[in-house]
């Protein structure tokens, strides 16, 4: 293992606070600070536009041209529900996931971290994030909690339970 520290971001409150953590550490320990982000695939389209507007991500997105022929969208879901062919739709999710990227990784930066590398990833969430953290040699994962409802709010989510219990290094997950 390497000093590595690799934060997992899916653009939420909680990935900016995980995305914030780590880029302190990486700042005060003087490791390298990988970011990961795994795409919005499968999301319900109510959830990445609830998600867009908390974060202000479509006013970014919208920014990029031609993600569909027939004009821009007047919010996030039109993005999505306009784009008639699945090539479009993947190239708004990559448009998505690219400035999630970039403004973590501007975070982190003024944050004062260290050597920082962006990843951006497809498949399982949970997945995705203990492959690069395998790939980068991580020594640390820092990631969100998130609670899905009353009951779960107590709970990890789900991604984060996963890489908490299947990873072969430290994990931080943060509140």
């Amino acid at each position: 293992m390497t000093d590595r520290i690799l934060a997992a971001t899916d653009g939420s409150h909680a990935g900016n606070r995980a995305v914030d953590f780590a880029a302190r550490l990486s700042d005060k320990l003087g490791h390298g600070l990988s970011i990961v982000h795994v795409y919005l695939h499968g999301r319900p389209p109510a959830e990445m536009m609830q998600l867009a507007e908390t974060e202000q991500l479509y006013t970014h997105v919208a920014a990029a041209q031609n993600l569909t022929p027939r004009g821009q969208p007047a919010n996030f879901l039109g993005l999505f529900a306009s784009a008639a062919e699945e090539h479009e739709k993947a190239n708004a999710i990559l448009a998505v996931g690219e400035t999630i990227l970039d403004w973590a990784e501007q975070r982190a930066r003024d944050a004062g971290a260290q050597d920082v590398v962006t990843h951006l990833c497809a498949g399982d969430y949970a997945d995705a994030i203990l492959k690069t953290a395998d790939t980068e040699n991580a020594a640390m994962i820092v990631i969100g909690r998130r609670g899905l409802g009353l009951v779960r709010e107590i709970l990890l989510g789900s991604v984060s339970q996963k890489v908490l219990h299947h990873a072969a290094c430290t994990v931080v997950v943060t509140q």
